[in-house]
């Protein structure tokens, strides 16, 4: 009871985006699909996170605080909220990478790979900010968490940690593209009234939230890294989404009588002329 208490309690942000995940995802995917993906995610997670820590393989080689068996609960080697962390690192990246390619009134891209490539930047991007910043555990509410056997590019966490991520998140974002390839794309009021709007909003914590904990805790350097890496990015999106909205005196929506049925916005044309130039 002590070590649920603590795996629950003590690790209470993952607790939090996990409930929002249940409810967000449970709500897109109907609670099938969400208990498939989980069980999916938690495996894969299990798995990674093992396999490091004895065989150094994807993420390299390293080690969790032995001092945490004593507080919560561990899965094999690893602290299971670890791997039940990747359920929902993998559906909010997953869901922001189709508002991102979507744009804030469709529910899907152009093109599914565009959905793909989106969240899985977004998943890579998210590890960047958060491993370096759970490394400094220490100095903040996390503890002290695990330890890589040897220094590395990125505020000390090796290359290869970072591309078996990578290659950890295609698994996942794989899975909920084969979940929900048959999703249908319908307009949407505005990003207020996305379904996925909430998704966003929770990825953008996540980051956001550990970069606000680097600049307290004095890394500053880490903290810039996330700011640079985020700001011109949001201001590009930003830009993007308000240049292809739809005006009053487009002949498309002039047409079709200002309704957005068969609207065809400035986004839809580039994707054809884009898809057009791709080789088959």
């Amino acid at each position: 009871m002590h070590q649920l208490a603590g795996t629950l309690l003590g690790r209470w942000y993952v607790t939090l985006f996990g409930l929002t995940f249940a409810w967000r995802a449970g709500r897109h995917l109907g609670w099938r699909r969400t208990l498939l993906y989980a069980v999916a995610a938690t495996a894969v997670g299990m798995a990674a996170e093992n396999g490091s820590v004895h065989l150094g393989f994807p993420y390299t080689h390293y080690r969790f605080n032995p001092a945490l068996r004593h507080r919560e609960l561990f899965a094999g080697d690893v602290p299971l909220m670890v791997p039940l962390s990747y359920t929902f690192m993998g559906y909010f990246a997953f869901a922001s990478g189709r508002v991102l390619a979507s744009g804030p009134r469709r529910t899907r891209a152009p093109r599914p790979w565009m959905e793909l490539l989106m969240g899985w930047v977004l998943a890579v991007w998210a590890l960047w900010v958060l491993d370096p910043v759970s490394r400094l555990g220490q100095r903040f509410y996390l503890g002290r968490l695990f330890s890589y056997r040897g220094p590395g590019f990125w505020f000390g966490l090796p290359l290869g940690s970072q591309a078996g991520f990578a290659a950890t998140a295609a698994v996942l974002l794989g899975l909920l593209a084969l979940l929900c390839r048959r999703e249908p794309d319908r307009p949407v009021p505005g990003l207020i009234r996305h379904p996925h709007a909430v998704a966003l909003l929770t990825y953008h914590l996540q980051v956001g939230h550990l970069a606000v904990v680097a600049l307290v805790i004095g890394a500053d350097v880490l903290a810039g890294a996330a700011l640079v890496m985020w700001v011109p990015a949001a201001a590009m999106t930003l830009v993007y989404w308000s240049a292809t909205a739809p005006r009053a005196g487009d002949p498309a929506v002039a047409g079709t009588g200002g309704q957005g049925g068969a609207e065809v916005t400035g986004a839809g044309r580039a994707a054809e002329l884009v898809d057009a130039a791709l080789p088959r």
